[in-house]
């Protein structure tokens, strides 16, 4: 239970939410919504995380070779992809939905890129 409702969530060994970072800020929340967690209890959803270096080479990636620039968030989903897809045979496909519009990021993928 977070705040109000039943969801799974990342919690500390006192049952408290755990604080959380992401590049993203649409993914800096310790719970899911109760869609996601309708679908991880009936297995129909699969959770898995990258890192934020990966999801930042995958918003750079992308936009240098498709020229679609994704929202930090979606560039999460991108990274998996790629790593997903180098373990399938070729003939395969994957979909990833591209939510929201990574304009909004430049600058803050700007900043992290020049902290390097």
């Amino acid at each position: 239970m977070i705040h109000g409702f039943k969801c799974y969530a990342l919690v500390d060994e006192n049952n408290n939410p755990k604080p959380t970072y992401s590049i993203a800020a649409g993914l800096d929340y310790p719970g899911v919504g109760p869609e996601h967690s309708y679908l991880k209890a009936s297995g129909r959803g699969e959770y898995v995380t990258v890192t934020g270096k990966e999801a930042l080479d995958a918003f750079l990636n992308l936009s240098k070779v498709e020229g679609i620039i994704p929202a930090l968030e979606s560039a999460h989903a991108v990274a998996y992809a790629t790593k997903l897809a180098k373990t399938l045979p070729k003939d395969e496909s994957i979909i990833v939905n591209l939510s929201g519009r990574g304009d909004k990021d430049v600058k803050q993928v700007y900043e992290m890129l020049n902290k390097k």
